[in-house]
């Protein structure tokens, strides 16, 4: 007999009380680390929740994303620099999902969960993003998506990364239901998943690149290679990060291991999104230094590259070269893909060069021309530092509760996957 509606929300409930019930166990390190991040979390709420509260606590008009480094002329600064890296982080989730699910690859497969929770926390990390930068919470109500311009990405961007948010937080506490019974999940079920998922985690990075390339205050930004670049450089990202909370499960656990194959395989697939990533930005310096006949497109280029309005972002953009190029080079090299710590070390390293790119360097691109042809400056405040400090510790408790779930499933059901 098929169980009813009502049956399968309980289950599903029953299923998220034992994920978040079985995230918190651990040992006292474990515990303690839970603890730090949850520090860290409700203080920077707290100072983000002081600063829309300024005036009545300070009694003065200062308040809001005044106290920021944002300002007229440069409504996006730190915030929207979250929102650009980590919704490339979670689009890559796709990769393994192929690995594991369509080609069948059994340890890819192991890590699937890994990754629907890395997009899971990531695109949240995007939301909050976007949140923060709009000062209060009720004005994202503005951006609800109404469809009634179909040209307007922002209905777009908000209708792929919720969809493909939820489509991930629905794997991936099914798969958790199904591990917990000593089931497989079903075939059917993956194959409806791959193919509805697909298209949402190309189409989150690429609208948003979309909407970055039709700002006309910022023409460096103006090229159809975004969305590819962008696209490219968080298949390096994102593969990179999943490394690393792989190697750390294996390293904190003595139940879960996988070959090192996958992480040859995974760091392939890294070495060639670092190249075509790094291939798009020379082209982007050949065309600054070359042919564009756009004066204040080839002014923004050459301040970004050769140091302008913001110092913080050509140093940025030239750690996202050197590193990137560094990782890439190390990931072809026989001798460091020999052993999975080496491995990671080059993760790492492609982790902190796609940041530096992904981030200021599509924020503030050289610099921005107000109504008065003045370029507007922009510098980061302590006040958004730990604000975002605050959004990633919290999300990171999540992250931190999904992967100890899915791992203590393993070790309790021993699912054959």
């Amino acid at each position: 007999m098929s169980k009813g509606i009502g049956e399968k929300v309980l289950e599903a409930v029953d299923s998220l009380i034992y994920i978040f019930r079985e995230g918190v166990k651990g040992s006292k390190a474990y515990k303690l680390l839970l603890a730090g991040l949850g520090i860290m979390a409700v203080y920077g709420i707290y100072l983000w929740i002081f600063v829309q509260h300024a005036p009545i606590f300070l009694g003065s008009d200062n308040g809001g994303l005044y106290m920021t480094g944002v300002n007229e002329d440069v409504p996006w600064g730190l915030y929207i620099s979250f929102f650009t890296f980590w919704v490339g982080v979670a689009a890559s989730a796709v990769i393994f999902s192929f690995a594991g699910y369509v080609f069948g690859d059994k340890e890819f497969k192991r890590i699937v969960p890994l990754a629907e929770a890395q997009a899971v926390v990531a695109l949240i990390i995007t939301v909050w993003g976007i949140v923060a930068n709009l000062g209060h919470p009720e004005r994202g109500l503005i951006y609800m998506p109404r469809f009634e311009n179909l040209r307007s990405m922002l209905d777009w961007d908000f209708t792929v990364i919720f969809t493909y948010m939820g489509l991930n937080a629905i794997a991936f506490v099914y798969t958790i239901h199904k591990y917990r019974r000593g089931e497989e999940v079903p075939w059917k079920f993956l194959v409806i998943f791959m193919i509805v998922s697909t298209p949402f985690a190309i189409g989150i990075h690429t609208v948003t690149a979309w909407i970055f390339h039709a700002l006309t205050a910022r023409p460096a930004l103006n090229t159809a290679l975004l969305a590819p670049r962008f696209i490219a450089t968080a298949f390096a990202s994102g593969p990179a990060l999943l490394l690393i909370v792989v190697y750390l499960a294996e390293k904190y656990t003595d139940w879960f291991k996988v070959d090192l194959k996958l992480y040859r395989t995974t760091l392939n697939v890294i070495v060639v999104a670092l190249a075509t990533g790094l291939f798009f930005t020379l082209a982007e310096i050949h065309e600054a230094f070359w042919y564009t006949t756009e004066p204040l497109k080839r002014s923004q280029l050459l301040a970004t590259f050769l140091g302008g309005p913001s110092l913080l972002l050509t140093f940025m953009i030239w750690l996202w070269i050197g590193l990137g190029t560094a990782a890439a080079l190390l990931g072809m090299a026989p001798p460091m893909r020999k052993s999975k710590k080496k491995i990671v070390y080059i993760a790492l390293l492609t982790f902190i060069a796609v940041f530096s790119e992904k981030t200021l360097s599509t924020i503030l691109p050289g610099f921005i021309i107000n109504p008065i042809h003045v370029p507007a400056e922009y510098h980061i405040t302590p006040i958004e530092v730990f604000v975002g400090i605050g959004i990633h510790a919290t999300v990171f408790i999540l992250y931190a509760i999904l992967i100890k779930s899915y791992l203590i499933t393993l070790r309790a059901k021993g699912v054959n996957v």
